[in-house]
């Protein structure tokens, strides 16, 4: 079985790592990850990965626990995964993905400047959060009327 990271108030790069990594495994999934970030509880000073998904709503937490878990179960002994206890999924109506939603009409909104970033000390949308890192930030949900582009995705890719 894979080793867990140890997880403690500072941001690591192995907390990036696994992180990454997991998100990789997730959309080979199909997952469905629309938004993935680490979250610093300020009083408990402790980080979070927060994965949203549509399929937590449709699906239940438990269903996408267990495929983060399945995943986790499959990783090569050498590879480091994050725990269960260290991972929240919840649908897209997070107060913090909501929060990105609601700048996405402003002068705040560019899709490039949201992904793969470590914020800090930062209101976004009227939520405070102390310290954050975004692998992904997918603008589109279901029923808008903007294309759908995942922040990610929208970096420019250099062509020879």
């Amino acid at each position: 079985m894979a080793k867990e990271i140890f997880m403690t108030q500072w941001f690591s790069d192995q907390m990036l790592l696994a992180g990454e990594a997991l998100i990789k495994r997730l959309d080979e999934t199909d997952a469905k990850v629309q938004a993935a970030f680490w979250l610093l509880d300020a009083e408990e000073k402790t980080w979070t990965l927060t994965i949203v998904s549509p399929l937590v709503e449709s699906d239940g937490p438990r269903n996408y626990y267990r495929r983060i878990d399945d995943i986790n179960e499959s990783a090569k002994s050498d590879e480091e995964v994050i725990a269960l206890h260290d991972i929240s999924v919840t649908n897209t109506h997070n107060r913090i993905f909501k929060a990105f939603l609601s700048i996405r009409d402003t002068v705040l909104w560019n899709e490039k400047l949201w992904v793969k970033k470590r914020l800090g000390k930062n209101f976004i949308g009227g939520v405070y959060f102390e310290d954050m890192y975004i692998y992904r930030m997918d603008w589109k949900l279901p029923g808008d009327n903007i294309p759908s582009t995942t922040a990610e995705k929208a970096i420019p890719q250099l062509t020879s």
